[in-house]
């Protein structure tokens, strides 16, 4: 389990382990809040340190600082609220939030090949491409009957600086990220509610990261994959922190701070969820294996 946990994210997928253990651990009688609390455990090392290393000795451009800036503080916001404030205390409760976050995810994989296989808008997007050739043909033969008169320099400059900025860029270049006020909004937003889907399941933020990045940058897979699982990674270490500091009492090892709000479905103001340390030990070894680093 571990391993396989661990070779997907490692190939530059945007799925951590979670995905695996959650369901996989249910099956085997864990309850659903330890479940998340041994994800995050493992999370933290496998798409926290050693899958994100393993791609930077090959490629140091993969991670993207500026991107991490943007999302972890929005992120971890999510993360806490999810821990401390609304948590969801009933093991059926995590098991739903989790099928319906996956079967959304089905849902949207499936629609987008479904969507690329019967694209037939090929013809129509080539009609319009040559009307907007023409369109540009029209405008250089104005540009040049013009370009003498007083006042087109403005014009002329404008418009190269506009060819410049829709050209394609380099792979490096899409990774050095901008964000302009509504795309910071959007990842805001986005980042808060996966930070607290990630409290809640284990996983989540990785998915919406990594569809904002290739949706609206047009970074490549693998840099928006690879970012994407080191936001989890760092989620999830935190929510480690939580998990072993803040279990109720007689819940296994661990000084069991009172770290939530007590309410009816938490009157012990503790986070849900006790990391099985004995099976981690058992997961480990496989999580750390060495493909891990070089798939």
């Amino acid at each position: 389990m571990g391993m396989i946990a661990c070779a997907i994210p490692s190939g530059g997928a945007p799925v951590a382990g979670g995905v695996v253990f959650l369901p996989v651990l249910s099956l085997m009688g864990m309850e659903p809040h330890d479940g998340v609390a041994f994800a995050a455990a493992t999370q933290m090392f496998g798409v926290g340190i050693f899958a994100p290393l393993g791609w930077m000795a090959r490629d140091p451009t993969v991670l993207m600082p500026r991107f991490l800036l943007v999302t972890l503080p929005y992120a971890l916001a999510g993360l806490l609220t999810g821990l401390l404030l609304i948590p969801l205390g009933k093991s059926v409760e995590v098991m739903w939030a989790f099928t319906v976050f996956i079967a959304f995810l089905a849902w949207y994989t499936v629609h987008g090949l479904i969507s690329n296989l019967f694209d037939v808008s090929g013809g129509a997007s080539g009609a319009e491409s040559d009307d907007d050739d023409d369109d540009d043909d029209d405008d250089d033969i104005e540009m040049h009957t013009h370009k003498n008169h007083p006042g087109n320099n403005l014009a002329s400059e404008s418009d190269a600086m506009s060819i410049q900025k829709n050209s394609r860029k380099s792979k490096t270049e899409r990774r050095k990220i901008q964000f302009s006020r509504k795309e910071y909004a959007i990842y805001a937003m986005a980042c808060y509610l996966g930070g607290v889907l990630t409290s809640w399941v284990g996983v989540g933020v990785e998915k919406i990261t990594f569809v904002l990045l290739t949706y609206f940058h047009d970074v490549d897979v693998t840099a928006a994959g690879v970012s994407s699982i080191f936001l989890t990674g760092i989620l999830s270490s935190v929510a480690f922190l939580f998990h072993a500091l803040c279990a109720p009492a007689g819940d296994g090892p661990g000084p069991h701070f009172q770290c939530a709000l007590k309410s009816a479905t938490d009157p012990t103001g503790s986070v849900f969820g006790n990391v099985p340390y004995e099976i981690l030990l058992a997961v480990l070894p496989g999580a750390l294996d060495k493909k891990c680093g070089s798939i």
